[in-house]
């Protein structure tokens, strides 16, 4: 199991305890002496080292601190890198014993209601994850038996009922602990089965919507965004994460509204606010998904270059700032800027005057390796489809005439082909080129309608579009 040993200075803020009366955790492990062992803890979807302690020659340790332990799901770690999980709370003074042998379940707490609780939780859904798995076994095994595939999914809906009837009971027994919000925390919503009137065509489609529109609306329901505890465990990055990434429509117009009011929401909680407004931007400035650079955009600008990013520090902003400015002018469904330019022949070419359905504006170089495979292969695409509407706006990004004529002449490129030596248009700004090739393609009002794609792509969006 892999731990994290250092922390960024926003982790560092967020981990930041509130003086209490401190902690004491007595603890002891059979079958080991004289050895170091860890305390860790939960934080989004990693794990981190807080402490090393060391175990005296009975298998003991107290592990002790003057201020409170921030609360949250904490691990004991063994040389092996095996753990169990323990949670802190209100509870801070007890004890922890164990057997190396198998800490799971010869695991106790002496002093803490609440993680006798945690542990008989933790059992219990060990047990039905067996029992789970054998059913799938088994029916995957009796796959070509219909009968047995029935009989096996009705025995896991009642592995399922019995879990939720389970959670049902925790949850509404312990809403005074933590134990209560970390459990319901972990359920999702329980969509309605929704009736669609007679006379309804698609009613599949008609149910799909009703469903994800349920989803977008409520999937985050169970998470008490006032209690910052929750960060400390790895359930509230696995939601954020399926909510923002899976439920909701990849698409900037049906992600922008309801990522607004997720962030309205954690505003109960500070630590939750920052914590749910980085986990969005480096969600989007990380998106492979063409498009979702405009809900990076969105959010920098309303949280970050707004002033409410507070733990941002200046250099982090301007940074920030000068990206944004050139993605901004660039982005799916705007016009894109026009761009006049010298052509191969002497002549001046503004991008926005071709009349074509559809253009292809492309950054190259002819001593780019990526572009010398990419540029036949776009010139192919060019032909098939010059008669049905395409024409290729092909830029030069450097400034030796010479070589790109060469370069022209010896392979025959014939479509429209550009160049700005003295960077006169700023195109490197306007279209953020700072590598080649870089493909976009253009609608014939000269909006952007794909960019940043490979000719395999743009291959596959024309095959359908001309």
């Amino acid at each position: 199991m892999k731990f994290c040993t250092t922390l960024t200075g926003f982790l560092l803020l967020m981990v930041a305890g509130v003086k209490g009366e401190g902690y004491t955790i007595d603890i002891q492990i059979k079958g080991l002496s004289d050895t170091s062992i860890y305390i860790g803890y939960h934080f989004a979807d990693k794990k981190y080292v807080k402490d090393t302690i060391r175990l005296n020659s009975t298998g003991k340790v107290s592990y002790s601190g003057d201020e409170d332990l921030p609360g949250g799901v904490y691990l004991l770690v063994f040389p092996s890198m095996n753990f169990v999980e323990f949670i802190v709370g209100d509870d801070q003074d007890f004890s922890i014993t164990t057997d190396i042998a198998d800490p799971l379940y010869s695991l106790k707490f002496n002093g803490s209601d609440e993680n006798s609780r945690f542990l008989d939780y933790q059992k219990f859904m060990r047990k039905q994850q067996t029992v789970g798995n054998e059913f799938r076994k088994y029916r995957e095994q009796y796959k070509d038996v219909p009968d047995s595939v029935e009989a096996f999914n009705g025995r896991l809906q009642e592995v399922d009922k019995l879990i939720n009837s389970y959670w049902d009971s925790l949850i509404r027994e312990n809403s005074h602990m933590f134990l209560g919000h970390l459990v319901k925390a972990l359920r999702n919503p329980e969509v309605p089965d929704y009736e669609v009137p007679e006379g309804i065509e698609n009613v599949d489609s008609a149910k799909w919507i009703l469903s994800y529109v349920y989803n977008r609306d409520h999937f985050l329901d169970n998470i008490d965004f006032s209690d910052e505890r929750l960060l400390r465990t790895p359930i509230v990055h696995s939601k954020l994460d399926q909510y923002v990434n899976r439920i909701l429509i990849q698409r900037p117009d049906s992600i922008i509204p309801p990522i607004h009011d997720l962030v309205e929401r954690s505003r109960e909680n500070e630590k939750f606010f920052q914590y749910v407004v980085v986990f969005l931007i480096n969600n989007f400035l990380q998106s492979n998904i063409m498009g979702m650079d405009a809900v990076y955009v969105d959010l920098a600008e309303k949280y970050y270059l707004s002033g409410e990013a507070t733990w941002a520090d200046s250099s982090f902003l301007e940074s920030m700032e000068d990206r944004v400015s050139k993605i901004k002018p660039n982005l799916i469904g705007k016009t894109g800027k026009d761009l006049i330019m010298e052509t191969s022949t002497g002549e001046w070419m503004s991008l926005h005057e071709i009349g074509a359905r559809y253009t292809v504006l492309y950054f190259w170089e002819p001593n780019c390796g990526h572009c010398k495979e990419a540029t036949p292969a776009l010139y192919n695409l060019y032909k098939q489809y010059k008669e049905k509407g395409l024409e290729v706006f092909a830029v030069y990004t450097q400034d030796n005439k010479d070589e790109w004529l060469s370069y022209l002449n010896k392979n025959g490129f014939d479509w429209i082909n550009v160049y700005d030596p003295t960077q006169n248009t700023f195109f490197r700004f306007y279209y953020d080129i700072y590598s080649t090739p870089v493909v976009y393609l253009l609608d014939e009002q000269k909006v952007i309608v794909a960019k940043r794609i490979s000719v395999e792509s743009l291959g596959r969006m024309l095959e359908t579009s001309l």
